[in-house]
């Protein structure tokens, strides 16, 4: 079946409308971690700049998901099969195996947070069961990817009615609750650099990045595939930053759940944690089993599907969520740096693949380009360093504590990888 293969989709089989995108990525953008990391920039910032933040970081990121969609329709082929024209067949493995292990890694999360979500939401009916919210969530999770991308239009698109409905829902009851106006008038306490919490807004859709291209390949056109992608995501995961930072300055809490739960919403929220943990999750699974397809193209999808649900839910019962601040961060240096080699190479030095040369390219490592996504890592992490764990390195803390790790990586990865990728063509 084509939509477990790393081949090429074929025409007839690219059947996801705008819509259908759309929804697949207004879903991944609705979750109780894009609730934490919204809540993550308040009060350091006060509510007017951790908006403009939002907005502003959420267009960058969005971009460059647009893009990356845009790939996956014109070739086909997933994220991890385009990386091969940049970095090589073999060069694309090392991104590969790091999105394979952070893709396993954002399942367990997504479970725990969803899980203690569940268990905070239980508590008021005098029940709770951490493990049971887990293990319930890791099979609806499962369950859900393993049906496959053929099934998903008419699930996705009813689940983000659903979603819609109550997100819009959960949106009145917190501004009900609260004097927006006072909110809004409270001056930020300074603990977070302005850039420190772009970086937090942009590291979340630039942790996509590595997986657009798995489902864009099965849209029609490329226009539904990249504004489908970057319009559902942005509306959804901007909103639930909004709320996360929203609730955090208005009761200093950065668990919107505990808040809302509160009101006695009890099953409309359990319903927002079921579906907002499902719809982002399973994106998690099914790009992990075709991430480790592009590794070995002979591996069967559909046990690596049952293996990463199984793998996640067993670490997600035993992994401690904390630093989650410095888990995104770092997520943004890997994939901050690979998305620019991409970017930079499909749209302004190749202009477009030839799909034969992802699977007949004779260069099977780019040495030039893993250097430079090296570069790129390693550049991130060192600009983020004294922010995230107060380790001043010289040059590198100045400039990141004043332009932030991403603009600066996305701008010098981009150059490099260009000014170099030229002189070969």
């Amino acid at each position: 079946m084509e939509e477990y293969s790393i081949e090429p989709t074929k025409k007839e089989k690219r059947i996801f409308t705008f819509w259908v995108v759309f929804a697949i990525w207004f879903g991944a953008g609705i979750s109780i971690a894009e609730f934490w990391a919204g809540a993550l920039l308040t009060p350091s910032l006060s509510l007017w700049i951790a908006l403009g933040i939002i907005i502003f970081g959420h267009i960058i990121g969005n971009l460059l998901l647009g893009l990356i969609a845009i790939e996956g329709q014109e070739t086909g082929v997933p994220t991890m099969v385009l990386s091969r024209r940049a970095l090589g067949i073999k060069g694309s493995f090392l991104p590969s195996i790091l999105n394979y292990l952070q893709l396993i890694g954002w399942t367990a999360i997504m479970l725990i947070v969803g899980a203690n979500a569940m268990n905070q939401v239980s508590r008021s009916f005098g029940f709770e069961n951490y493990a049971l919210w887990i293990i319930l969530l890791g099979f609806l999770v499962t369950l859900w990817t393993y049906i496959g991308p053929e099934k998903w239009r008419g699930l996705e698109k009813i689940a983000a009615v659903l979603l819609l409905t109550l997100s819009l829902w959960l949106t009145y009851v917190v501004l009900k609750n609260f004097s927006i106006g006072m909110l809004f008038s409270r001056p930020g306490t300074g603990k977070m650099g302005i850039m420190l919490g772009l970086d937090l807004v942009i590291a979340m859709p630039v942790s996509w990045a590595p997986v657009i291209a798995d489902y864009s390949r099965f849209a029609k056109g490329k226009r539904g595939a990249s504004w489908g992608t970057a319009i559902g995501y942005f509306i959804s995961s901007g909103l639930f930053y909004f709320i996360g930072a929203l609730t955090n300055v208005a009761a200093g809490k950065n668990d919107p759940i505990e808040i809302i739960s509160s009101y006695g919403l009890g099953i409309p929220v359990m319903l927002i944690i079921i579906f907002a943990t499902v719809t982002t999750t399973f994106l998690d699974v099914y790009s992990a089993a075709i991430t480790y397809k592009n590794i070995l193209p002979k591996a069967d999808v559909k046990k690596q599907i049952l293996l990463v649900g199984a793998i996640g839910t067993l670490l997600a019962l035993v992994f401690p969520i904390d630093k989650y601040e410095g888990f995104l961060i770092l997520i943004g240096g890997a994939f901050t740096s690979l998305t620019a080699i991409m970017i930079v190479d499909y749209f302004l030095v190749k202009k477009g693949y030839d799909v034969k040369d992802l699977f007949n390219n004779t260069n099977l490592i780019n040495t030039k380009a893993l250097v430079i996504w090296i570069i790129g890592f390693v550049l991130y992490v060192g600009l983020a360093l004294e922010s995230l764990f107060g380790v001043h390195i010289p040059i590198l803390s100045e400039v990141g504590l004043k332009f932030g790790s991403t603009i600066p990586t996305l701008i010098l990865v981009g150059v490099l990888y260009y000014l170099v990728a030229r002189r070969s063509v």
